[in-house]
């Protein structure tokens, strides 16, 4: 392997929209000797052409049928031959160079496992990018807010998704649209888990970076990128997005902590909906209300259906 550079692997799914300003950016902000590999799952719009066309340096690998984010990017894992990846969402644009840092804490800090940046929308603002593992305890507080009434101290340990700050910090896992590895540790572990197909597949790839490895989770704070993806997502319900991720927070916390704490996470979060439903009659949210209505109505016949 080469030392001191990386190869950034990037899954698509028609993403003619967003490819060629993440790719250009890449290019833009990549170290010397930093390698491309694209892997995608069969779109039907302009992706792989774009690629061709702009991006001939990069290596494409298309697949004749979609075989979702784990698969892909495990595919990808088989081809790389620096000693550093990248995990990198197709909706992220670069502006400035994140691989370098990263190698840096890797290379200095041996206990850590996995390095990743501060996410932006476009506007600016940051994206909530780092959280507690899914468990009986952190998803029923999720679903109520809780963490936002409680204080800075206990944000950072127990209500990672409200703590805020311009620090580095070690949290459980972080938002997989932008992750920095060994490669030696990501082949360690496996690469990705299939059985999500999509969603979950970064808090159970740092799940078993500190389960397997015994490795931590590092959050740069001082260096940033922009995720597009995350803030249209965040205020439109998606009731099969919504039903996808509740099943993979279910296969997650019996995966990795066993059938009986899987029923009482389910009974919980049951419970912290209805407790939602209620607050959201008597007027407890009123910012973003109607959305807030609509996705705890979706959770509760999720459950319901579950």
């Amino acid at each position: 392997m080469n030392k001191n550079n990386g190869t950034y692997i990037i899954v698509t799914w028609n993403n003619e929209k967003e490819i060629e300003d993440c790719l250009s950016t890449v290019s833009r902000y990549s170290p010397k000797n930093s390698k491309v590999i694209v892997v995608d799952n069969n779109s039907n719009d302009r992706t792989v052409q774009i690629i061709k066309e702009k991006f001939p340096e990069t290596e494409l690998i298309e697949s004749k049928d979609n075989l979702g984010f784990a698969a892909a990017n495990n595919l990808a894992l088989e081809n790389v031959s620096s000693e550093y990846i990248c995990y990198l969402n197709p909706d992220v644009i670069l502006t400035e160079d994140i691989l370098t840092p990263s190698i840096e804490i890797l290379e200095d800090q041996s206990e850590v496992g996995l390095v990743a940046c501060r996410l932006k929308n476009k506007d600016g603002s940051n994206q909530p990018s780092c959280f507690n593992f899914a468990n009986s305890w952190s998803l029923p507080c999720e679903i109520l807010h809780i963490g936002a009434v409680m204080p800075r101290s206990l944000r950072k340990k127990y209500f990672l998704n409200y703590y805020k700050t311009n620090d580095d910090f070690k949290p459980d896992w972080v938002i997989g649209a932008e992750m920095v590895m060994r490669t030696k540790d990501a082949r360690a572990i496996g690469g990705f888990s299939t059985e999500y197909f999509m969603y979950t597949e970064d808090m159970d790839l740092c799940k078993k970076i500190s389960v397997i490895l015994k490795k931590q989770i590092y959050f740069i704070s001082g260096v940033s990128l922009i995720h597009l993806g995350g803030a249209s997502e965040a205020q439109n319900v998606n009731y099969n997005k919504q039903k996808k991720l509740f099943q993979n927070d279910m296969i997650f916390v019996r995966k990795f902590y066993g059938e009986e704490e899987a029923r009482k996470t389910a009974d919980y979060m049951a419970k912290a909906y209805s407790m939602r439903k209620l607050l959201l009659k008597i007027g407890y949210w009123k910012k973003n209300r109607k959305y807030q209505i609509e996705k705890n109505n979706v959770a509760i016949q999720l459950i319901n259906e579950i």
